[in-house]
């Protein structure tokens, strides 16, 4: 008996060994499959970023310094997207310097950001400068730490792997650094778009043209971008922007400018020409920074605070003939009817047409006049032209909800004057034609207006024509001031629900275009001035 136990406590061992050594050789094999799986998502196609519907996608937006400012998300957020921004890159701490932003907090800023259909990328802020390869290692850890947050949002979510990492202004350690970061992070089963800084604090790009390749290699996905960031010296006139620019392409990589100004510590910044430089090359870019900056360079601030009014740096890249109201279109996957979030795991589901929203309440994150109208008013008599009427006012519009069956109607307006003289805002009304499905009260919310919604005030009337049987009409307070000649308002962010929350069809409203997801004048919405209609055709 002694002796069967011996032989038999023998060959257990040795079957314990065999599988010790099989799963010792098999796991790393297991995991290098998984880091090159193909995953619904962005990917890169020559030097194009595209979303996950195959669509190219070119970032316009801002940077936002959350992990300094965590108590202003709700504010912020909401506030970033009425400019018509398509991304917010989201500064993070992973506890080194400053406070860190857990798991649960980078979940919670995602699932934000996604309600106002806003693009994300994330960075870490903690190496920035850092030539120490261990800084590096502390963002590759931090990713890994908070994977869950990232895994499954691929079509949504890109990691900018550490902020202006490697300060000094050569290449090698730069290169290597990167080529260890970014299979670890693959290892590790993270398959979001990873973006890389370039060296010397990101005005380096030098770095991106002699090794940028090799390091785009060492991603067995070939997921990889590149990012400078524009200031004084990388950014300091027309020829510097326009070669830093074209030399990273020529690597056959995306490139994005991660951050720019207007001006910097040590010189000018040709933001011009980053911007119509960048849209004539389909470069994507993001302006730094919303709000928060100290030390000298408050002029960066984009809006005088999280909701606050836009700045005149501010202004140029909302309101710019370059800007994002001008130039930015949202990701594909909030805009393609039945597109499907990717699941865990990276498969491909057959689209199905989107689920009908419940009829409950959706939280309102930012303040804005709510108001529920007494009996329907008598609309005033207008002419019905056949042709839209030419004049110096345009109103653009663009769907804030494409969704045609659900419980909000989400039109967002600008109205521009390209007049030589200023208009007075009290003299316009600005009507939205809809049918209301039903006999239930409507309501009206400025969830957001640059230039402030207690200066809008939303109205029902009954309306008869095609598609039509009511209209919402904002007026505008005198202390709304003139659009001046040139100018526009700026953003105007509407949304309707009924009394009990039940669903609209807009499939059959007027003014409703869901193709319209970057801002474009819009004649099935019309503009009266002092009564007469200047702006579109009434339904």
């Amino acid at each position: 008996m002694r002796n069967m136990l011996c032989f038999t406590f023998r060959r257990m061992s040795l079957m314990v060994v065999i599988l010790v050594l099989i799963s010792t050789f098999a796991w790393p094999r297991q995991q290098a499959e998984a880091a090159a799986a193909p995953v619904k998502g962005f990917y890169v196609s020559g030097t194009n970023l595209m979303d996950a519907t195959g669509s190219p996608f070119i970032m316009r937006g801002v940077n936002h310094a959350h992990t300094w400012y965590k108590n202003d998300l709700a504010a912020a957020i909401p506030a970033i997207a009425a400019t018509g921004s398509n991304t917010v890159r989201i500064v993070l701490s992973n506890g080194s310097r400053w406070s860190q932003d857990t798991l649960s907090d980078v979940q919670a800023i995602l699932a934000l950001c996604d309600q106002y259909k806003l693009t994300v990328m994330l960075e870490v802020h903690d190496g920035t400068g850092s030539d120490h390869p261990s800084d590096l290692n502390a963002a590759v850890n931090y990713w890994i730490s908070i994977k869950d947050a990232l895994i499954g949002k691929e079509d949504r979510v890109i990691v900018n792997i550490a902020n202006e990492w490697y300060g000094s202004w050569n290449t090698d350690t730069w290169s290597s650094g990167y080529q260890s970061a970014i299979p670890a992070l693959r290892n590790a089963g993270i398959r979001n778009t990873l973006v890389v800084d370039a060296a010397g604090y990101g005005q380096y790009p030098n770095s991106i043209f002699t090794a940028g390749k090799t390091v785009f290699d060492s991603d067995p996905l070939k997921n990889t971008i590149f990012s400078i960031h524009m200031y004084e010296y990388s950014g300091g006139n027309a020829a510097t922007v326009t070669s830093n620019i074209d030399n990273a392409l020529a690597i056959g990589v995306p490139v994005i400018i991660g951050e720019f100004g207007d001006r910097h510590t040590s010189g000018d910044v040709d933001e011009d020409t980053i911007m119509s430089h960048s849209r004539q090359k389909g470069v994507g870019w993001l302006a730094w920074s919303w709000y928060g900056n100290g030390g000298g360079v408050e002029y960066l601030d984009l809006a005088t605070g999280p909701d606050g009014t836009l700045t005149a740096w501010g202004s140029k890249v909302v309101n710019g003939v370059n800007g994002t109201l001008a130039t930015s279109v949202l990701n594909k996957i909030y805009t393609t009817p039945g597109y499907q979030p990717v699941p865990d795991g990276g498969t491909t589901p057959t689209a199905t047409p989107s689920p009908t929203a419940s009829a409950t309440p959706a939280p309102t994150t930012t303040p804005g006049p709510t108001m529920t109208p007494g009996p329907t008013a008598t609309p005033t008599a207008t002419a019905q032209p056949t042709a839209a009427p030419t004049g110096n006012l345009v109103v653009e519009y663009r769907a804030g909800d494409t969704h045609a069956a659900d419980n909000q109607i989400k039109p967002y307006f600008n109205i521009k004057n390209n007049g030589s003289t200023a208009v007075n805002l009290s003299e316009l009304r600005l009507r939205y034609y809809f049918t209301k499905e039903g006999t239930q009260s409507l309501n009206a919310t400025i969830d957001w207006a640059q230039m402030g919604a207690e200066r809008i005030t939303p109205a029902f009337a009954a309306a008869s024509g095609t598609n039509a049987d009511t209209y919402l009409e904002l007026s505008f307070t005198s202390s709304a001031g003139m659009i001046p000649a040139g100018g526009q308002t700026g953003d105007i962010q509407l949304r309707v629900h009924k009394s009990d929350w039940s669903n609209f069809n807009e499939a059959n409203d007027y003014s409703f275009d869901p193709l319209k997801t970057a801002y474009a004048s819009w004649d099935q919405v019309t503009l009266h001035q002092n009564g007469a209609l200047v702006w579109g055709v009434v339904p």
